[in-house]
């Protein structure tokens, strides 16, 4: 029967270090945009989860110069292309917006800011948006 001598741990072979090795090395190496917290209520990021999550069917505040658009799509696909592409392109709160099947017809309603209105209904355009 053959005896194997075992190396030192961890030296010839990495992929037997313990984890509590590894834990230990990785210590404290977090990037300095994601620093590690300093007290368990904040978390590890900057901005508390409560400000970046919005609670189901909340609306973003009207604006005091806000105006609706109301446009007519052939299909309820197109409108939610087009509406992925005005909060990507616009920018615009995704929250702003509403698609509803109106009789036969898919309505977008779409709460933007005045001075907008003119370049977002054009984008809504591009994507297939049409007059109500």
């Amino acid at each position: 029967m053959a005896t194997t001598s075992h190396p030192k741990h961890g030296t010839d072979h990495p992929e037997k270090t313990s984890d509590a090795s590894l834990e230990a090395g990785v210590e404290q190496t977090f990037p300095a945009s994601d620093p590690v917290a300093a007290t368990t209520s904040q978390g590890s990021r900057a901005e508390p989860p409560e400000a970046m999550m919005h609670g189901a069917g909340s609306k973003p505040a009207p604006g005091a110069d806000g105006v609706t658009l109301s446009l007519r799509f052939p299909d309820t696909e197109t409108a939610k292309l087009a509406l992925e592409a005005v909060v990507r392109e616009g920018p615009i709160d995704r929250r702003s917006a509403d698609i509803a099947l109106d009789d036969d017809r898919v309505m977008m309603r779409v709460e933007v800011p005045r001075a907008d209105r003119a370049r977002l209904e054009g984008l809504l355009q591009k994507h297939g948006a049409m007059e109500s």
